[in-house]
């Protein structure tokens, strides 16, 4: 295959390994969220301000981490960093080469926008509502991918993108009603520099740093988060006077412990989720880590009933209940269909004599799941997926076929598979 990265870990398959990531950065993210909210609802500290402490918190413990999984143990005859269990590809804490660090500090820039309305959000509203709010980001993947592409949305696209889209209306909706302000920040600019940040860390996460290693997942999250945290704070520091540093000073031990559990499980989650962008495509991944939007149920209730009000305000009136759960079912469904609608295939390319290796050239098409060079009378085979017949003839096969030495191309679809 075109990375170590792709290949099956322990007794695990590709396929089972990519939905243990997507899932598990899902349920991680359900946790961090979870951690920020409760500190946020025990204590009067502003959200921004807890969340300028709350970053670079986040970094000093990525860092820490980053330095521990670099230490080497001998496992099976084997010599290898700790973090070789997170991400095959890690190596050690690096600086990584220029072109990836130049999408890290794009992807950053645009995450210190989601992330300074992310923490707005959690003082305004509790788990259940912010986690749905971040699906939306599934939407605008899904439209960026059309533009870029020239191509039309299937009906099936059409309908999952209108259920995500009042999926998301109604688990906002209050006993007042609509929260406008609330509704803007997650339509434009949250969901917007969301979407651009998974752009960007997919590919970096694609990148070869040399033939068969691509960037570890573990450098990618301590990176971005710097870049992420340098431009909140030139944002930030202007209006922070004094009185801000000294709520700062009051609340960090307080607050630590909480700090601490929301980053660790962030760390956590965006690892699993950088690895599953390197197996899948952007919006399949963001699909799977939706399990989110269920976790984050049981959370708010579990967690207000052990300590009252600390994960957010939950509204007594029972038809703002149905409206929020029919909400996240609606979120659901658009997000289960669109993985649902995939096509599947498998392509074996033979080509001209004398032409040198291709998987990397191969592996870049997108729509492109896993490649990698068979004996026999074929030399490549390719495991892809799109939405319908017709995007993988016009989209992904025609691609493809430009690749110079590519003499011919047979296609299989697969009707029906058994995992």
């Amino acid at each position: 295959m075109s990375s170590r990265n792709q290949r099956p870990v322990g007794k695990l398959s590709a396929a089972v390994l990519f939905y243990i990531l997507a899932i598990g950065s899902g349920i991680a993210r359900s946790f961090s969220v979870a951690f920020d909210v409760v500190a946020l609802n025990l204590t009067d500290i502003d959200p921004i301000t807890y969340g300028f402490m709350a970053q670079w918190v986040s970094f000093g413990i990525s860092f820490i981490l980053l330095i521990t999984l670099s230490i080497r143990i001998s496992s099976d005859g084997r010599t290898r960093k700790l973090g070789y269990h997170l991400d095959p590809d890690f190596e050690r804490m690096r600086l990584l080469p220029r072109r990836p660090m130049l999408y890290l500090v794009c992807g950053g820039l645009v995450a210190g926008i989601s992330t300074f309305f992310y923490y707005f959000l959690v003082e305004q509203t509790n788990i259940t509502t912010v986690l749905p709010y971040g699906q939306l980001v599934i939407i605008y993947l899904l439209l960026g991918d059309l533009v870029a592409e020239k191509d039309t949305p299937t009906i099936v696209e059409v309908q999952c993108i209108v259920s995500i889209l009042f999926g998301v209306l109604l688990v906002g909706v209050t006993p007042g009603g609509f929260d406008i302000l609330a509704l803007a920040i997650v339509l434009g600019p949250m969901n917007v520099s969301s979407a651009l940040f998974t752009y960007f860390q997919r590919k970096t996460k694609r990148y070869e740093i040399r033939k068969g290693l691509r960037v570890d997942a573990l450098n990618m999250r301590l990176w971005s988060l710097f870049f992420l945290n340098l431009s909140m704070s030139v944002t930030m520091l202007p209006f922070m006077g004094l009185a801000t540093w000294n709520v700062m000073s009051e609340y960090f031990a307080p607050l630590f412990w909480l700090m601490a559990g929301s980053s660790l499980t962030i760390f956590v989650s965006m690892v699993l989720y950088v690895r599953a962008l390197g197996k899948g495509s952007m919006s399949i991944v963001n699909s799977l880590s939706a399990v989110s939007v269920l976790v984050g149920i049981p959370l708010t209730l579990i967690g207000n009933w052990i300590v009252p009000g600390a994960f957010g305000q939950v509204s007594g009136d029972t038809f703002i209940w149905i409206l929020r759960v029919l909400g996240i079912l609606l979120v659901l469904i658009g997000i289960v269909a669109l993985q649902a609608a995939d096509v599947r295939s498998f392509v074996f390319i033979k080509v001209k004599p004398h032409t040198g290796d291709l998987l990397p050239d191969l592996f870049d098409v997108k729509g492109v799941e896993t490649a990698a060079a068979i004996a026999g009378k074929h030399d490549y085979i390719l495991s892809i997926k799109s939405r319908s017949l017709a995007k993988t003839r016009n989209l992904v096969l025609k691609r493809i076929q430009q690749i110079p030495g590519i003499e011919e191309i047979e296609t299989q679809v697969i009707i029906k598979d058994f995992r």
